[in-house]
């Protein structure tokens, strides 16, 4: 008979560099679904409550914890182990009071901070698509999966951010890719580091799209892809800091 579905495990060793997981101890982890963010980019909701956070001791406590809807993704119970939760996700856990959101920092693309009741609330998306749909109206795809519908004249592009409310998706403010924002690197080498825009080098056929940044004093180029718009000054909300 054929087997049905996908794997609900995955082996460690296999597992993402910055999973923060005991990998020669045991063979096997849950594995991360099909949802808003892709494996290599996203912690499974019980690595992340369980091996991460440490707030449970075992799979079968994570399990338990998150079937009776105890464990808010961006204001939404999440009731499968292994959904996935990444990149500005904002984790929220009433019973114990706190909440987390993930943000990059040096040497981890997946770090999560406790932030304050006033800002849960409030996320940064990413703006991935922009297509044209049915009565000509213009649609936008963010980095987390959600799309919104623009109004009132809103104009945005591939690169720019968004301050929404969430769960209402309600924008409240936007901020360009463009020449002295404030952006920080999701991936790579530099993971973490803020630096500001100095230019945006358009793609061409064999090229990404390119971003220079001034980061402490010295120009790097950066694909766009790797590169987060997070305010214009100073960060629109809370992006660094420790458990």
């Amino acid at each position: 008979m054929t087997k049905m579905g996908g794997d609900k495990s995955t082996k460690r060793s296999k597992a993402p560099a910055f999973w923060k997981i005991p990998r020669k101890r045991f063979s096997f982890t849950v594995t991360v679904a099909p949802g808003p963010h892709p494996k290599e980019d996203s912690y499974p909701i019980a690595v992340l409550i369980r091996d991460v956070l440490g707030l449970v001791k075992n799979y079968r406590e994570a399990k338990t914890v998150i079937h009776e809807g105890k464990i808010l993704v961006d204001s939404i119970a999440r009731r499968e182990p292994d959904f996935p939760v990444g990149l500005m996700d904002i984790v929220e856990i009433p019973s114990i009071g706190k909440t987390f959101r993930l943000v990059p920092i040096s040497g981890n693309p997946l770090h999560p901070i406790v932030i304050n009741d006033s800002e849960k609330s409030l996320k940064l998306c990413k703006v991935k698509a922009k297509k044209t749909v049915r009565g000509g109206r213009i649609q936008y795809g963010f980095h987390d999966g959600r799309s919104i519908l623009a109004e009132n004249g809103m104009k945005l592009n591939p690169g720019d951010t968004c301050l929404i409310e969430i769960p209402s998706q309600k924008v409240i403010k936007s901020v360009g890719l463009e020449k002295g924002n404030l952006a920080v690197i999701t991936k790579g080498e530099k993971v973490g580091q803020f630096g500001k825009v100095e230019q945006v080098k358009p793609g061409t056929f064999s090229r990404p799209k390119m971003v220079s940044l001034l980061i402490k004093g010295t120009s790097t180029e950066l694909p766009s892809d790797i590169v987060f718009i997070v305010g214009e000054k100073k960060p629109l909300i809370t992006i660094s800091g420790g458990i």
